[in-house]
């Protein structure tokens, strides 16, 4: 699966049940971590219990992983949600997690729009298959682990 063609959209369990849980998209950094840019009312107070659902382009099975931890970050006065899953997906990201500095100077640049300051940031491209993200500074081919 090529990390252009998945779709990540977060899913309340709750209105899963009844076919109308989408409720945030977001990007899958890692295998198991998700970034949601404009997080949903109770995503960051753990108050809303959510699933990620995974889908590629192809035909192949939908996943969805429930999340198991939600990480609230504040840089340049936004808010987004690092969510945990509670296992790997089968996807290649889709997004890299920007250094703070760049992502903080992107958020204060886009007047707090985290979605726009992370395109800005060449944050949301496809990763080019075989490639790995290092997991100390989760950057694509990362120069400092290389």
């Amino acid at each position: 699966m090529t990390a252009a063609h998945v779709a990540v959209s977060v899913e309340s369990e709750a209105t899963a049940r009844s076919g109308g849980g989408h409720v945030a998209a977001g990007w899958l950094v890692e295998p198991t971590r998700v970034v949601v840019p404009d997080p949903p009312p109770g995503l960051l107070d753990g108050s809303l219990d959510v699933s990620v659902v995974l889908a590629g382009a192809d035909e192949g099975p939908v996943e969805r992983i429930p999340s198991t931890g939600v990480n609230a970050l504040r840089l340049a006065g936004a808010e987004f949600a690092v969510l945990d899953l509670a296992s790997a997906s089968r996807h290649a990201p889709n997004a890299v997690m920007p250094e703070p500095v760049a992502l903080e100077a992107a958020i204060a640049a886009h007047g707090g729009d985290v979605r726009a300051a992370f395109e800005a940031a060449g944050s949301v491209v496809p990763v080019p298959p075989g490639s790995k993200a290092c997991a100390k500074h989760n950057i694509v081919n990362c120069a400092r682990c290389s």
